[in-house]
Formats: structure tokens, C-alpha cells, sequence
């Protein structure tokens, strides 16, 4: 599995919500990145923001990031 979350997955750990994910990340204010819908072909962009550059950035163990998904059905880690 790879270690990179959503704009929704990340709001679940940060506790706030997805917009704001998104719009901080667009701004450059949080790390992740932004994938155009061009390149994927979806009809909107995709936000991704990597597990450790969210722990690094918010001082937030790896552990304790998958815990808080796992409170979310269908958000555990697996493999």
C-alpha cells in the first residue's frame, strides 16, 4: 500500500475539513501536491499529501496518523 493520503483521509487526521486541505495545499502553506485532472483523466484534481510529510509537518507519529484512520471504516492499513 502506498503511504500517501487523499484531501479526506488527511482531514480525518487533522480533524477539519477537506476543503481546507485542499485550499492550504494549493496555496503552498501545508506540503502535498496537487495532480491535475489532465494527467489523471478524473473529472476533478487530485489532492495527495504523503503520510510522512504530514507527520513531519504536524509533528504527528506515523503511528498515530494510522490509528486515527483506522477510527474510520474502510481507512485501515493493510499489507
Amino acid at each position: 500500500m502506498r503511504d500517501v493520503l487523499n484531501a479526506t483521509q488527511a482531514a480525518a487526521v487533522l480533524e477539519c475539513a477537506p476543503m481546507k486541505v485542499k485550499k492550504r495545499i494549493e496555496i503552498g502553506e501545508w506540503p502535498g501536491k496537487i495532480i491535475p485532472k489532465s494527467k489523471t483523466g478524473l473529472t476533478c484534481d487530485t489532492i495527495e499529501m504523503s503520510v510522512y510529510e504530514l507527520g513531519e509537518f504536524f509533528h504527528i507519529s506515523q503511528e498515530e496518523i494510522w490509528r486515527r484512520l483506522a477510527e474510520r471504516k474502510g481507512w485501515v492499513k493493510t499489507g
